[in-house]
């Protein structure tokens, strides 16, 4: 599962990673370092490769007459009821209703920073993917649904996720959101690839490029978003050589100091 995600990084920084541009009518956004089902957040979508769009964080499929806010899209579709990390069965996500329009034509980038996730004791996590790769994008699916009451038109999106790998499984946790590796992302929302193509990215990210730590669990409430709750509380569960930066050291007496992630060094306030 995948219930709340961070994207801190700036426009500017966004908008040369993916080579998009905001959309001139919407709004830039805040550092969001906890988002969370009915918050807007940036995407990429397949009709639009170029522009970056507010979209609301959990999808209303467009044949419903109430919101739904499906923030989650399961690969497996119903199959897999176990959650089984070892499951190799078909990628029936096709075959849910609500998503078998959008996997077809309706799929986005999701962008973020990083994303929280609860051990199997309830202990919240900051997942993030090493060597400060940063922001990346979730697969994502999106779709417009009007609200029968007012009328407002409203587009929004799901994260699909997929079992999770030996980082996550490490401290009980067995589903993860798909994270697309730099080099698949135009191929996810290219609006010509069948669907055999689109289903073939939807695989657990490297476990050895990704890495965790336990973070406060301020993180639980909706209201609090506060730069303090990327700060580790405990170890990462994998160990991560930081470089320093090479100098002269006969012109610089002292050692500089390591270079920080940029999770790291945060403080409250």
């Amino acid at each position: 599962m995948c219930k709340k995600f961070v994207l801190a990084s700036d426009l500017l920084r966004i908008e040369t990673r993916f080579n998009a541009h905001l959309d001139p009518d919407t709004p830039c956004t805040s550092a969001l370092y906890a988002i969370s089902g009915g918050e807007g957040s940036y995407v990429i979508t397949s009709q639009d490769p170029h522009l970056i769009r507010v979209y609301k964080f959990g999808m209303n499929p467009f044949f419903t007459d109430k919101p739904l806010n499906l923030i989650n899209a399961r690969v497996e579709g119903d199959k897999n009821s176990d959650n089984s990390p070892h499951y190799t069965g078909s990628k029936a996500i096709f075959l849910q209703r609500a998503f078998r329009k959008p996997i077809q034509s309706q799929r986005c980038l999701v962008i973020a920073d990083a994303y929280y996730e609860w051990s199997d004791k309830d202990i919240p996590y900051l997942v993030y993917l090493q060597n400060k790769i940063r922001p990346f994008a979730f697969a994502g699916l999106y779709d417009q649904w009007q609200d029968p009451q007012s009328e407002e038109i409203v587009f929004s999106f799901a994260i699909i996720t997929t079992t999770s790998n030996p980082l996550l499984q490490s401290i009980g946790v067995k589903r993860m959101p798909v994270i697309l590796s730099r080099s698949n992302e135009s191929d996810w929302i290219k609006a010509s690839n069948h669907l055999a193509d689109v289903l073939r990215l939807l695989v657990p990210y490297p476990f050895e490029k990704m890495n965790a730590y336990p973070v406060t669990d301020h993180v639980n409430k909706t209201e609090v978003n506060d730069l303090y709750m990327l700060n580790p509380i405990g170890k990462r569960l994998r160990t991560e050589i930081i470089p320093t930066p090479l100098v002269n050291h006969r012109l610089h007496k002292e050692k500089p100091p390591p270079d920080k992630l940029w999770f790291q060094g945060h403080s409250k306030g």
